[in-house]
């Protein structure tokens, strides 16, 4: 998309703007969403200016109780903002799908504004907060807990990348085998929150899910119908790369397909990795290996009459060998080798 589209859907807001202009700017609703979100209780009856005055108040007094609930990523984002504020009296960061996502999980908590000014999107966060933000930041006591909270978004996306949804008690026994939790503040209340603010995963509940994940409930029925069957346990050096990578590193199989697509297809090495991925998704969403073959006739122009037998083969191949959300964890293959 364009990045006009994305400013001619935000609001004029002037860079020097209060909190109690920029909180002004919305709706009622919009402002007792965000009180529900920090769960600020007895003011739910005011009327907007009074319910503002609360916002402005509670919000900058419950702000280390927020942050320390965050991952670096997120941290990061607010220092750059509050730099170029400070320096420029707004941060004008290209906006597009990714920093729009990012931009609305952190209005919705009243922290940082994204609005247009003179056909220009920028980012605000109010000065009443920058300082605020900033000493709390520079605590070592926030630091710890900021690298703690890395470890674990770092180990829980690295699981679901094998099990598509985390449930509580996944999350729990994936860290406990990877880390020794700190127990001060809950791991599960960290992932969720990064969840709401990434698009590598999202939160669902308490459940922790993909963000390439298409049916979360489906995944959960199959494997509840597989009681009989322990997870798949991946190795910690697993679960780095997955972090890394978004798939378990590719076995034989899938490796013996990207070659027949770079030596006989002649796809770029990036071009088939894409591939590569791409089935990978497809095949733990439950999509079929004959629409995965018309997908590869159609969207990268391969003949699949021209050695039919053995491509049909390299496809069945990778799909057996591909571990499988609903298998919890495991492929086909290993389940058939027992």
């Amino acid at each position: 998309m364009k990045e006009n589209f994305w400013i001619d859907e935000l609001d004029n807001i002037e860079p020097d703007a209060s909190y109690n202009q920029l909180l002004s700017n919305l709706t009622k609703n919009e402002l007792n969403e965000m009180r529900k979100l920090w769960d600020f209780h007895g003011i739910s009856q005011l009327n907007k200016a009074e319910l503002i005055q609360e916002l402005i108040k509670r919000i900058a007094d419950n702000l280390e109780s927020w942050i320390q609930y965050l991952g670096s990523e997120q941290t990061e984002f607010l220092k750059e903002i509050i730099m170029q504020c400070e320096r420029y009296s707004g941060a004008y960061i290209e906006v597009n799908e990714f920093t729009f996502h990012i931009a609305e999980y952190f209005q919705a908590r009243g922290v940082v504004f994204l609005g247009q000014n003179q056909e220009t999107a920028f980012f605000l966060i109010p000065e009443k907060l920058r300082s605020k933000i900033k000493a709390i930041l520079n605590k070592k006591s926030i630091k710890k807990q900021i690298r703690l909270n890395d470890s674990y978004i770092k180990y829980a996306v690295g699981s679901a990348v094998y099990y598509g949804v985390l449930t509580p008690e996944l999350l729990y026994n994936s860290l406990e085998r990877f880390l020794t939790p700190e127990w001060r503040i809950d791991p599960l209340d960290v992932v969720v929150e990064y969840g709401e603010f990434s698009v590598l995963a999202y939160s669902a509940g308490p459940f922790f899910v993909l963000g390439a994940v298409e049916d979360a409930s489906d995944i959960l029925i199959e494997r509840e119908s597989r009681s009989d069957l322990d997870y798949y346990i991946p190795s910690k050096k697993e679960v780095e790369n997955a972090y890394q990578k978004g798939h378990p590193s590719w076995n034989l199989a899938q490796r013996r397909f990207k070659k027949k697509l770079t030596s006989d297809y002649k796809l770029p090495d990036e071009e088939a990795e894409k591939v590569l991925f791409s089935f990978y998704l497809m095949i733990n969403n439950n999509i079929s290996t004959a629409e995965i073959i018309r997908i590869l006739a159609e969207n990268f122009g391969i003949d699949i009459f021209e050695e039919k037998d053995e491509l049909i083969k390299l496809i069945n191949d990778f799909h057996n060998n591909t571990k499988q959300w609903i298998l919890k964890g495991y492929s086909p293959a290993e389940l058939n080798r027992g």
